[in-house]
């Protein structure tokens, strides 16, 4: 049973996380570097003159398969979801740091980000297979038959490294062009997935079963073939990757320039606001491209129940002592006919094409609505790493030293989630699903933090300093530097 709990360990590790990647908060200008991740051209005229990430981390995961209750006795398990709906799963996982901007003097910038991701896919996944497959609750096996059960799920885990440059393209005084891209470096890292294309199959109240028919593909990486849980013997680590390709995010925005009254300080001080638009539209294709890997050594294809081997089993039975990838193909060849899955595979990056629009309400307040919308479908891989077509609201206040965001995000497939985030200083915290903290019934979760340490650029209308709190630096409450100390080479 242990490979069982392994494979889908390794699936649902894709849940303990960029469905909603730092939901509300990257969408704003003063998540620096971290903007860039869905929006490249976020970084040209950014409010900083450097921005640089310490560390970041982003997890977020939902389903419509199970959701973790307490039983009689306060112990905290998994119920199944009864509805007759098509069953989902969707998440991902990022961690990172040692990234950073730099702001060129002519209001260009170029970046860098190192950082670790994984995404699952789980979709197409027929309620009656899921609701039949495991003692989600406390009852036991119910008399069922059922036929045509399929479902697919992939999770893949990657490194990468990313440079980005973006541009003012033209600024009339009145609008505003920006572009940018971002040449990323993707070193895929592991990979697990199942296809089930059919199976038929009855219940009992004692989980027994009688299969019927049987059509499903099990398969991984090679690079995980040593490790115990698949075909070898060693403890789990990180695998080594498969090698570095290239993939590519690129985008574009329009902004209208903001003519209001400049904010003044409490000592009346004007300065120009960080923030300069009042209204902006922009459009991004994020993760464009795929991951190479080869077949595992026990991946596997059943083509049927042997001849004569639809009889009734015991599921525990066939399931005991199971601790990898390859004692449960050897397990299913004696009822089913396997053979070996070989040679290379490709696994699409979640390639996502993103738009959004934003307006400034003045007085440091904020909307925007945004949505990211599936292509992973247009890259022709093998297998696919996708995340859910979705809409986010987003109201937030925020100034150069702290903020706070609430963003209302819906997906497609039915699921509907309240965030709360704040910043202050270089920390950053939230989450994605405000229910998950507050539900003892939780079928979601989602955490992200950000520690950064930036320098807001002067801005300051008059030639000497003032004293406000509020506009220094975001690292440390300092005045920003006036213009006339200001250095003129690389930064402003």
């Amino acid at each position: 049973m242990r490979a069982i709990a392994t494979l889908f360990c390794f699936l649902f590790f894709g849940l303990l996380a960029q469905a909603q990647r730092f939901n509300g908060y990257i969408q704003s200008d003063y998540s620096g570097i971290l903007s860039a991740q869905i929006q490249p051209a976020a970084i040209a005229n950014n409010p900083y003159k450097y921005d640089l990430n310490i560390l970041h981390g982003n997890f977020y995961v939902v389903n419509n398969i199970a959701y973790t209750r307490k039983n009689n006795e306060g112990n905290t398990g998994l119920a199944r979801y009864l509805d007759s709906g098509t069953r989902y799963a969707n998440g991902d996982v990022t961690f990172g740091g040692l990234s950073g901007l730099l702001s060129l003097k002519n209001r260009d910038a170029i970046g860098w980000h190192i950082q670790m991701r994984g995404a699952l896919t789980g979709d197409d996944i027929t309620p009656e297979f899921i609701t039949q497959v495991g003692r989600f609750q406390t009852n036991n096996f119910a008399n069922n038959t059922v036929s045509n059960q399929r479902g697919d799920a992939s999770f893949g885990f990657w490194s990468e490294f990313g440079l980005t440059y973006a541009t003012v393209l033209s600024d009339n005084g009145y609008t505003r062009w920006k572009a940018g891209a971002t040449l990323k470096f993707v070193n895929p890292l592991g990979n697990v997935w199942v296809e089930m294309d059919d199976l038929d199959y009855s219940t009992d109240q004692d989980g027994y079963a009688t299969i019927t028919n049987m059509q499903m593909q099990v398969g991984y990486s090679s690079n995980m073939d040593s490790f115990e849980q698949f075909d070898g013997t060693d403890p789990f680590s990180i695998p080594n990757g498969t090698g570095f390709r290239p993939a590519l995010d690129f985008g574009i925005t329009y902004e209208s320039v903001s003519y209001r009254d400049d904010p003044k300080t409490k000592q009346g001080t004007s300065y120009y606001a960080d923030i300069q638009y009042e209204h902006r539209l922009s459009f991004s294709i994020t993760d464009f491209g795929k991951m190479n890997f080869s077949q595992g050594s026990a991946s596997f294809q059943v083509l049927g129940v042997l001849p004569g081997q639809a009889t009734t089993i015991s599921m525990d039975s066939l399931l005991t002592g199971i601790g990898s990838v390859r004692e449960f193909r050897d397990s299913l060849s004696t009822i089913a006919q396997v053979i070996d899955k070989r040679g290379d595979y490709t696994v699409s990056l979640p390639t996502a094409f993103n738009a959004s629009y934003d307006y400034n309400m003045n007085n440091n307040w904020y909307f925007s609505i945004s949505t990211q919308i599936d292509l992973s479908s247009f890259m022709k891989a093998d297998y696919r790493l996708a995340y859910s077509n979705s809409v986010t609201l987003m109201p937030r206040y925020e100034v150069g030293e702290y903020g706070l965001y609430a963003p209302l995000y819906y997906n497609f497939d039915g699921d509907t989630e309240l965030g709360l985030a704040a910043r202050y200083g270089p920390v950053t915290i939230g989450t994605q699903s405000i229910g998950s903290l507050l539900n003892s019934e939780k079928d979601s979760m989602g955490f992200f933090f950000s520690i950064s340490i930036n320098k807001l650029k002067a801005n300051s209308e008059k030639p000497y300093c003032f004293g406000g709190k509020k506009t220094g630096s975001a690292y440390v409450r300092q005045e920003r530097t006036p213009l006339y100390k200001r250095k003129k080479f690389l930064f402003f």
